[in-house]
């Protein structure tokens, strides 16, 4: 297992390494450049048979916190997990390495603990990832009862205002850096939480960054524009290795009028039903945001557990 401190000059490794084994929503190389919140930096952690592992490291707190899964064949990830816990732990004298995974990988990972002097902490908060069927999803037509209720606030959204829908690429970056900024002070006077187990809050540093990149690594990025103010940010990209899947990972708004959030999140639903993909990822969500995501009626809903690793 090698240790790449400097990813950001790695692309092109990192990349193949994700074309031939990403396999989850985040794995993405320019989602991971962005992916170093709260003074954290980026590691990627490389084995010997060119598997990866994204990861931050926050040295303050000796502790290295991994982003998705391992990218490699799901029968080969607890073995790599373990390659960089003993490299972590020997090398970079680490106190905890966070991980997340879902209820099934969680359980194999805890098995394979036996006897080899690592143990599991209790999950610190569980995020709940809901899935479209994009063959089966009405969401664009909204027949019959089902659907009324969205389908009044949409009707009355364009009725109401003046709507387009233009790439965010070509809003200004200081114009989106403010939708950001709107969106977490509404947040905030809202009630909602200020770390992931309540919210995506304390996350909201990457979308700066993924703005400043121009959205590089992004399939769509699209930003609706509601009587002539740009209001909102919906982004995301195709998951690798996954027979036409898509993960919508960005959705957010500056809440500056009734409807909005609805209205934006069923363009983006729209718009990757018309361009053929099979499934639609919306991404992982504490239970407060997942009740928001559920108005768009996805076909089921994966969980997967944040939990820290330490040595017995």
């Amino acid at each position: 297992m090698e240790l790449v401190e400097t990813p950001e000059k790695s692309g092109g490794e990192i990349k193949r390494c994700i074309e031939k084994f990403g396999c989850t929503p985040e794995h993405n190389y320019a989602y991971f450049l962005t992916a170093a919140d709260n003074g954290a930096r980026n590691i990627f952690l490389k084995s010997d048979d060119g598997f990866g592992i994204f990861a931050n490291y926050r040295e303050s707190a000796r502790e290295v916190v991994m982003i998705s899964e391992v990218i490699a064949p799901r029968e080969k990830q607890v073995g790599v997990l373990k390659e960089a816990l003993d490299m972590c732990f020997s090398q970079l004298k680490i106190r905890k390495f966070v991980v997340e995974q879902d209820d099934a990988l969680r359980a194999k990972t805890l098995m394979s603990f036996k006897g080899n002097g690592y143990a599991a902490l209790q999950p610190r908060f569980s995020l709940y990832w809901p899935v479209f069927n994009m063959e089966k999803w009405a969401g664009d037509e909204m027949p019959g009862d089902d659907w009324k209720k969205l389908r009044n606030i949409k009707n009355r959204f364009y009725n109401e205002h003046s709507v387009e829908v233009v790439d965010s690429s070509t809003v200004g970056s200081e114009k989106l850096k403010k939708i950001v900024a709107d969106w977490v002070e509404r947040r905030k006077l809202m009630g909602l939480g200020t770390n992931r187990k309540d919210s995506n809050l304390a996350y909201h540093e990457r979308y700066l960054k993924m703005i400043e990149l121009g959205f590089e690594g992004t399939k769509f990025a699209t930003t609706m524009v509601v009587d002539g103010e740009p209001c909102s940010i919906t982004c995301g990209w195709e998951i690798p290795n996954s027979d036409g899947s898509y993960y919508s990972a960005i959705g957010i708004s500056n809440y500056s009028c009734e409807g909005l959030g609805e209205v934006a999140n069923l363009d983006d639903l729209h718009r990757l039903k018309e361009s053929g993909y099979s499934t639609v990822d919306f991404g992982g969500s504490p239970m407060p945001l997942l009740k928001f995501k559920l108005k768009f009626r996805p076909h089921f809903v994966y969980v997967t557990h944040t939990y820290a690793i330490v040595k017995k």
